[in-house]
């Protein structure tokens, strides 16, 4: 019961996703990326299939191969709901016969919706909308394209946590968050990534130059 968005950016060449669901951390079960690729695995869900997603990318730089090693990791398949989504090139997702409807995924130009449990068919519609058509970072486009998905239906269930993650050069991540548990997860989110950005790259600097890199007193008061 999660809908969740993948998207890039091929000018920054960041990658990253979002996601949001009715039950608690969602963050450590729903959503992993590498450079070049991001993989889901949702519905009843198993997080131990990311592995597998991520270590065929890596090897393969193949979309469909990394589903198909999802796939071929996955316990009662019917129950899983699992996406790549690459740097390049389209998304691929899968959505098992038990998966409880409305579920599905939606490709756009440089994003991928998934969900399941949803509350209407406009759901997934309006987040490859409500991102595409966003501006800005590419983390403010996925949370504009998890918040039109809201708006749209989003899941049947109150949502209860969200997460984000995007990977910048370097192989490091330039946002990582998580609302573990909230009645308003995705403004939390928001919330959160409006105070984390000014102080990214501060903090990036602090991890490719510690000798050149601000003090963490000066970038978190001034």
């Amino acid at each position: 019961m999660t809908f969740s968005l993948a998207g890039r950016d091929p000018q920054t060449r960041e990658i990253g996703f979002a996601v949001a669901t009715s039950s608690v951390c969602v963050g450590g079960r729903v959503g992993a990326l590498t450079e070049g690729c991001v993989v889901f695995s949702q519905c009843r869900t198993d997080p131990r299939l990311h592995r597998p997603g991520l270590r065929c990318w890596e090897e393969t730089q193949d979309a469909t191969a990394a589903l198909e090693a999802m796939q071929q990791a996955a316990t009662a398949l019917h129950w899983r709901q699992l996406g790549v989504f690459p740097a390049t090139g389209a998304g691929l997702h899968f959505t098992g016969s038990s998966c409880l409807g409305v579920a599905g995924g939606l490709i756009g130009e440089n994003s991928l919706a998934l969900g399941n449990f949803l509350g209407s068919e406009d759901v997934l519609p309006a987040m490859v909308n409500g991102f595409e058509t966003a501006k800005g970072s590419l983390a403010n486009r996925l949370v504009a394209g998890m918040l039109a998905g809201r708006a749209a239906g989003g899941e049947r269930d109150p949502l209860q946590s969200a997460s984000m993650a995007v990977l910048g050069e370097a192989g490091l991540k330039d946002v990582d968050l998580r609302i573990d548990d909230s009645s308003t997860p995705l403004e939390d989110l928001s919330r959160m990534l409006a105070e984390w950005l000014p102080k990214a790259a501060a903090y990036r600097v602090r991890a490719l130059d510690p000798d050149a890199a601000p003090s963490s007193s000066s970038i978190e008061h001034g």
